[in-house]
C-alpha cells in the first residue's frame, strides 16, 4: 500500500518538475535598462504582460494583457496608464515585443516611445529643446511560474522526505 503511495508521489514530482519546462508561463515580467548614447537621460523599467495566444499579433494595453509597467528615468517615475501599449508578434512560437508606447508627462518630461525589437533603442523626449535622449535598451524576460507545478514539486519533495525517513527507520529496526 505504501509503495503505491510513494510511487505516486515520485511520479507526481517528476511530472511537476517537467511541467514548467514544457508549458509556457501565463505571465511574463520584463526588466529593462536604458543606457544613453546621445542625450542625458537613462533609467530602468519593468513591465508585466499576460502571454497572448501563439500566432497572434497586435497590442497589449491596460486591461488587455498589459498588467504592470513602471519606468524610472532620471528620478521621474512613469507608471502604467490608459495610453500605455506594447506591440507584439510571434516568430514561430517565440513571442517578440516590438515596441512600447507611453503617452504621459511629468512636468516638462515626456516619454514618447521605446523600441524593444530588432533595433534595441529608446527615445526619450523632453519638451525642453536639446534635451532629448537616444539610447540602447537591454531587456531580460522572467517567466512567472504557475502555482500547480510548484505545488506538485513541493508535495513530491515532502513525500520523498517521508519515504526516506521511513526507509531509515526500517533499516535501523532491521539492524537492531
Amino acid at each position: 500500500m505504501y509503495r503505491l503511495i510513494y510511487a505516486s508521489v515520485i511520479a507526481a514530482t517528476l511530472i511537476g518538475v517537467q511541467i514548467p519546462v514544457a508549458a509556457k508561463a501565463s505571465t511574463l515580467s520584463y526588466n529593462l535598462t536604458l543606457t544613453p548614447i546621445f542625450g542625458p537621460e537613462s533609467g530602468t523599467g519593468s513591465l508585466t504582460i499576460t502571454v497572448p495566444p501563439v500566432g497572434s499579433s497586435g497590442f497589449l494595453t491596460l486591461g488587455n494583457g498589459l498588467t504592470a509597467m513602471d519606468f524610472r528615468i532620471d528620478g521621474l517615475d512613469f507608471k502604467l496608464n490608459n495610453f500605455s501599449e506594447v506591440s507584439y508578434f510571434y516568430q514561430g512560437s517565440n513571442l517578440v515585443l516590438a515596441s512600447l508606447g507611453y503617452r504621459g508627462a511629468i512636468g516638462n518630461n515626456q516619454l514618447l516611445s521605446l523600441s524593444l525589437g530588432g533595433f534595441g533603442a529608446y527615445f526619450f523626449r523632453d519638451n525642453v529643446p536639446g534635451e532629448s535622449t537616444i539610447g540602447n535598451i537591454s531587456v531580460s524576460a522572467t517567466p512567472l511560474p504557475t502555482t500547480l507545478p510548484l505545488l506538485a514539486t513541493g508535495l513530491g519533495g515532502l513525500g520523498l522526505f517521508g519515504w526516506w525517513r521511513k526507509r531509515k527507520a526500517s533499516a535501523a529496526l532491521a539492524a537492531a
